[in-house]
């Protein structure tokens, strides 16, 4: 019996121990929880979505209308920060045991996420000279992660896409014909107006549609030896390179 209510404990803090944007660092200043975020339910925020076709691949979020929420301005080729918590920006970041990659695209926002409009600007994945995945680098860092604008594309509205996959439970072997996968994905998207010199307008891949159950980085048993890790979707784009 103590060894059943164990297990039962376990699967209820993994359960609950998911993740969701809750704030953006732009200029060196922390936004209020939610700020220029595409908005999601609370209900539902910490939720993963699993089934690669649906819509909701995109934000996780029911809505893909701008006028949800701000749009915060930021200069082409500046950093800015990402940053991921279970509650509004406090307390748990996600699980230590929902291992997986890091990876954020963009595209113009007058697209609403349809079509081959997605290109991706940083991933990080694993380190086998560490052991260390970029969800622990999260943790260690409070849930927060650097990125760089790339500095060659062309002002205007974007929507910024960062993404969390949890591989824990990415052994479940796909089934034929299924979007099903075991792996768990946390989008969430933010409003931008990219400013800048710029000219570049990169090739996208479309959001449903980049990732399959049985992509190598979705379907993984991370329990088991492995020596490398392949971070699904797109090359990073390089600027300079379109």
């Amino acid at each position: 019996m103590q060894l059943f209510t164990t297990i039962l404990l376990a699967f209820a803090l993994t359960a609950n121990a998911h993740t969701h944007l809750s704030n953006i660092w732009v200029n060196g200043t922390r936004q209020d929880p939610g700020h220029c975020i595409r908005p999601y339910g609370v209900s539902t925020r910490n939720s993963p979505i699993q089934d690669l076709s649906s819509d909701d691949l995109r934000c996780r979020t029911t809505s893909m209308d701008p006028s949800d929420t701000d749009t915060c301005g930021i200069v082409a080729g500046s950093n800015m920060t990402v940053e991921w918590h279970k509650s509004d920006g406090t307390g748990t970041v996600i699980s230590a045991s929902h291992h997986g990659p890091c990876l954020v695209y963009m595209s113009k926002m007058d697209a609403e996420g349809a079509g081959n409009v997605w290109f991706k600007i940083y991933e990080d994945g694993y380190d086998p000279d560490t052991d260390t995945w970029c969800v622990d680098k999260l943790i260690k860092n409070d849930g927060k992660l650097d990125i760089t604008i790339p500095v060659d594309i062309e002002s205007g509205n974007y929507l910024l896409r960062t993404e969390i996959i949890a591989l824990h439970n990415a052994y479940d072997e796909p089934v034929d014909n299924s979007s099903q996968t075991g792996a768990q994905l946390f989008p969430n998207c933010v409003q931008l107006y990219v400013s800048g010199e710029g000219t570049a307008d990169p090739t996208g891949v479309a959001i449903p549609g980049v990732y399959k159950p049985t992509d190598p980085g979705l379907y993984i048993n991370i329990h088991k030896d492995f020596k490398t890790y392949a971070i699904p979707g797109p090359d990073v784009y390089e600027p300079g390179s379109n």
